[in-house]
């Protein structure tokens, strides 16, 4: 009975169909808050469905000079590791579809797969803008994973438990986590924008200079599904984020507020600021995100 709530909380609710039509709408959001302060009109609400049902009906084009076999599971592995986050995290509930303890590590390192996923898919593309845009994927993963990670460890060690569903709870007796470490979750959204492929830091994907950077060979099928792990990581990031410091939710609709506020702070963000070239992304991140996720990590661990 727990394998059938499993695989249907990993394929309908919280999962595959509900994460792919939530992170859609809220990618759309994103979109046309951008686009409106651009002075443009934007996308209509059924854009990102579009896109998807489209590349899921053309033909894919494998390239002779790739590596077939990772340049076929890149896109699996992207989906997988956004689809599995989902299960771990309490979305708009105060428990998740299957949680253990230390599951707020293992989400952390899901997280990672689909940057990764990008990785494989521009080394193996046989293409040089494909290369140049794995590269740079590499180098940011390499400045923002670890202040992602301190900010999420500290409200951890601040609930005493490296459970999500613990920490969730923990707020709902001392508050929203963002109002004790606000450094932490400064952060921690800091972070996202690269995670989303978001300005400034959209470096490895710029496409004015290598066109859609690992993603440059892709067609049909296989892009469809990068798409639609691009979909659902609007979902499940900003709903970590929620999780863990804006309090998380026991009712759906309050979490999905939650996440548009969230959206909405990454919408600004990336109105804000144009795209950094790859050094500045980087130093950025060591130079700023970094000292301030230090800061609160250490303010937990002293106990202050």
């Amino acid at each position: 009975m727990q394998i059938i709530e499993i695989l249907f909380g990993l394929l309908v609710y919280p999962g595959l169909i509900f994460a792919f039509l939530t992170g859609s709408m809220l990618y759309w959001l994103y979109r046309k808050v951008r686009a409106r302060f651009q002075a443009r009109k934007g996308p209509p609400w059924y854009q990102v469905f579009a896109d998807v049902i489209k590349l899921l009906s053309k033909e894919t084009i494998i390239p002779s000079t790739a590596g077939k076999i990772f340049f076929l599971v890149a896109p699996l592995l992207a989906i997988t590791g956004c689809l599995v986050s989902i299960v771990l995290l309490p979305m708009g509930s105060q428990y998740p579809t299957a949680s253990f303890t230390g599951d707020l590590i293992v989400i952390l390192y899901l997280l990672t797969l689909p940057s990764l996923a990008l990785i494989i898919a521009g080394m193996n593309s046989g293409s040089l803008y494909g290369t140049i845009g794995a590269t740079r994927e590499a180098s940011l993963m390499i400045a923002y994973e670890l202040p992602f990670a301190l900010s999420a460890l500290t409200v951890g060690i601040y609930a005493g438990t490296l459970s999500v569903a613990s920490i969730v709870q923990a707020q709902l007796s001392r508050g929203a986590f963002v109002s004790h470490y606000p450094l932490a979750t400064i952060a921690f959204i800091l972070c996202m924008l690269p995670k989303m492929g978001k300005r400034p830091f959209d470096i490895p994907e710029a496409e004015y200079e290598i066109i859609a950077g690992p993603l440059t060979e892709y067609s049909g099928v296989l892009l469809g599904l990068f798409e639609m792990a691009n979909a659902i990581k609007w979902f499940v990031i900003p709903g970590f984020a929620v999780v863990l410091f804006f309090g998380g939710s026991t009712n759906i609709v309050e979490f999905l507020g939650k996440c548009i506020g969230v959206t909405l702070i990454l919408a600004f963000i990336d109105i804000l600021y144009p795209r950094f070239r790859i050094d500045q992304g980087f130093k950025f991140f060591l130079k700023i995100a970094l000292p301030i996720a230090i800061i609160d990590f250490v303010r937990v661990l002293l106990g202050w």
